[in-house]
């Protein structure tokens, strides 16, 4: 069950954060291979300047991607997936690409509990069998 963090600096009404979290819920699962119904995505917004990102400006646009993610994803995978949802984001919001950060952090299976049952690893059979 990954969880994917966002944080901008702009408004984004309701709308647009739900239209966001389920192209981001379709780019995780055709780049990490798995479905969509474990997936959790939030959007936090900053519009109040309390972001600092080293390289900018203040009051420029920005976004932040921390990701939680089982083990078991390639290098590939997990690179294709963050450019995804930084150009999601830019073609969206306009935020200039070079004004995103992503730190994505891998946790063995065992870390993620639903209420009913507790996942294991990620592996490459999840992918063929389509898996959630």
């Amino acid at each position: 069950m990954p969880h994917l963090q966002f944080e901008v600096t702009i408004a984004l009404d309701p709308g647009k954060k739900a239209a966001y979290a389920d192209a981001i819920a379709e780019h995780f699962a055709d780049f990490m291979e798995t479905g969509t119904g474990h997936v959790a995505v939030t959007i936090r917004t900053y519009e109040d300047s309390g972001y600092y990102l080293g390289r900018l400006d203040p009051g420029e646009p920005a976004l932040m991607l921390n990701g939680d993610i089982r083990q078991g994803r390639s290098f590939d995978q997990q690179r294709g997936f963050v450019l995804a949802a930084f150009d999601e984001a830019h073609d969206r919001f306009d935020i200039p690409t070079e004004n995103m950060y992503a730190a994505l952090t891998q946790h063995s299976g065992e870390e993620f509990h639903e209420y009913d049952r507790v996942l294991a690893d990620w592996d490459q059979t999840e992918a063929e069998e389509g898996a959630d």
